[in-house]
């Protein structure tokens, strides 16, 4: 499995909660889908998958003008859910609901933050799709989604479970890379690259 980041945003810039919002690529964001397409052009990919959102899509397209295959899209590879605070930066959401940022401090991973999901929800719904793709086999194929789809999907195959999401940095436009051998044993080959 093959991860790629969107590109740049606005809302990337701005360091908000960039959920379901769902914004365009900025200048650099199409510069960062370029270099991956170009890197990603050496490989035999065989699917492409996508998030739905623009900036997920607008980065796969310039990812396929190489490839020429048919992109999929699936809900299930859309960043979390980040309801009323989508959009705001960590001040405004502390400013506007600072109980429920409250309750959210104390359980991060089961919080479901108003018309959105908990991070618990997210990471299931990346780990159940994530393993759908395992049952099917095949060889390379690319997903192209957010942050937090990818944090969740590499803890999930590597067997590190939620607390794991924490600990990997995926930067815009950077490819992760996953193998996974006939006895369905997951190993990172590639991370933020």
């Amino acid at each position: 499995l093959i991860f790629l980041r969107h590109g740049e945003t606005q809302s990337n810039c701005g360091k908000t909660y960039c959920g379901w919002t769902d914004p365009e690529l900025n200048a650099r964001g199409k510069e960062q889908a370029q270099k991956a397409a170009e890197k990603l052009a050496a490989l035999e990919i065989e699917k492409i998958y996508s998030s739905p959102l623009k900036r997920a899509m607008e980065t796969a397209d310039v990812v396929n003008s190489r490839l020429g295959l048919e992109i999929i899209c699936r809900d299930e590879l859309k960043e979390r859910n980040f309801g009323v605070w989508d959009d705001l930066t960590y001040e405004q959401i502390c400013n506007s609901f600072p109980e429920e940022v409250r309750l959210w401090e104390r359980d991060w991973l089961n919080y479901r933050i108003q018309n959105g999901e908990s991070a618990l929800d997210m990471f299931q719904r990346v780990a159940g799709f994530v393993d759908e793709l395992v049952k099917q086999g095949g060889n390379s194929v690319l997903l192209v989604t957010h942050l937090g789809c990818i944090r969740a999907a590499v803890s999930h195959l590597l067997g590190m479970g939620t607390e794991g999401m924490w600990r990997f940095r995926v930067d815009n436009g950077s490819i992760s890379r996953i193998c996974i051998n006939n006895e369905g044993y997951a190993y990172l080959t590639a991370l933020n690259v």
